[in-house]
């Protein structure tokens, strides 16, 4: 019997039992255990983190557990087969136009609900708008100032990260990432402004901006092309896409 605990539900904001939220879906090769390190295992110092039923956390009433999943699963189980479908052609690092048959405001809606049950409580009031979008099936347009970026990630390693600042040294800039999560065929990044207009970092990493899937109406099936480029993430932080031979390099240079 799957565990149950009491908490804010990431979605409805009440305080209530929480289920377990597979993410991504169960049906979309999510019904494994996992272990691997996340990026506070590394702070802490620990090795790994055990994932027992799945990759995913009791963040959800089940009452929005069992109404998006209703809405939204059905579509992003069929969008992740298609990358599959698609992953062994592509070569590392290439990026070229593949068509998808989808139905592209649901696919989106339920990336958006597993970034938001990836989150700690402590999100819930920042993401109001963000929370009614998806909580809104027919609702078209994602907030402006949140940004929705997709990948192919073929690597073992998953990644699943969330509550995250991002600083590059080589132009200053910071963003704020909502979330992260890598676990194959797709990487997804959730990124926000939080009132700054900055370029964000997912552009220069090349990472594809999916957010215009939101101006689709829902339960439409249309084809869309789509440039996304191959990416690896062997270690836990967000928008870290080096191979492991540059990491070894990297390394070597550092002395570490």
């Amino acid at each position: 019997m799957t565990k149950r605990t009491k908490g804010i539900c990431r979605l409805c904001g009440e305080l209530t039992t929480l289920s377990f939220e597979h993410i991504p879906p169960k049906s979309a090769f999510n019904d494994q255990p996992l272990v691997f390190q996340t990026l506070q295992d590394r702070i802490q110092g620990r090795s790994h983190t055990k994932f027992r039923i799945a990759l995913g956390n009791h963040s959800l009433c089940e009452r929005c557990n069992n109404l998006t999943g209703a809405w939204y699963g059905a579509a992003y189980v069929s969008w992740a087969r298609q990358g599959f479908e698609w992953l062994d052609y592509l070569g590392e690092n290439s990026s070229i136009q593949i068509p998808f048959r989808i139905m592209p405001l649901n696919v989106l809606k339920q990336i958006i609900v597993m970034t938001l049950a990836m989150s700690g409580e402590g999100t819930i009031p920042y993401h109001t708008e963000l929370r009614r979008f998806v909580l809104n099936r027919e609702q078209k347009y994602l907030p402006p100032h949140y940004n929705v970026y997709s990948y192919f990630t073929a690597t073992s390693k998953p990644r699943f990260e969330s509550g995250m600042v991002v600083f590059d040294a080589r132009n200053g800039s910071m963003n704020h990432i909502d979330a992260e999560l890598a676990f194959p065929p797709f990487g997804y990044c959730l990124t926000s402004t939080r009132r700054q207009k900055r370029r964000s970092n997912a552009i220069e990493k090349g990472l594809y901006d999916i957010g215009w899937f939101s101006h689709f109406n829902y339960n439409l099936w249309t084809t869309v092309y789509l440039k996304m480029p191959k990416l690896q993430t062997h270690t836990p932080f967000p928008l870290d896409y080096r191979t492991p031979e540059q990491i070894a390099v990297e390394a070597l240079n550092s002395g570490e």
